[in-house]
């Protein structure tokens, strides 16, 4: 039996004081990346992604992992005040990985305000959950 590696990508954002950025989360080919489009903020194999929890005060709206033994905060729901990931970093965080292929016709989640992130922010959590799980 062949099983294939997940191939998946999700407006996100890293959270935490200064380092509060959107981008995309993506994962393919057994790694996974967390680009804003300029900076790509990690880039490690699935299996360098430890101490994964889902905090039950987020809703499901996110995680808390080491990635290469750094600590990242990553929520699906838009932070208040926080602006929507650049389309375009998706196209980025694709090509980081190699797979921008796997993508063609894929689009992002538009630009949502509010309370509007809440339920694509549960249902990537869900996914990444299957991914990464705790």
């Amino acid at each position: 039996m062949t099983t294939t590696a997940p191939v998946l990508a999700s407006p996100a954002w890293i959270i935490g004081g200064l380092r509060n950025r959107p981008g995309y989360l993506v994962t393919a080919e057994g790694r996974i990346a967390f680009t804003d489009g300029e900076t790509t903020y990690f880039d490690a194999p699935l299996p360098q992604v430890t101490d994964v929890s889902y905090p039950w005060y987020w809703f499901g709206g996110g995680f808390v992992a080491r990635v290469a033994g750094e600590k990242f905060k990553i929520t699906f729901v838009k932070p208040n005040g926080m602006p929507s990931p650049n389309p375009s970093a998706l196209e980025v965080g694709l090509s980081v990985l190699g797979v921008a292929a796997a993508f063609q016709g894929v689009s992002h989640v538009g630009n949502l305000a509010g309370l509007a992130w809440i339920a694509p922010g549960r249902a990537a959590t869900k996914q990444w959950r299957e991914i990464l799980p705790a």
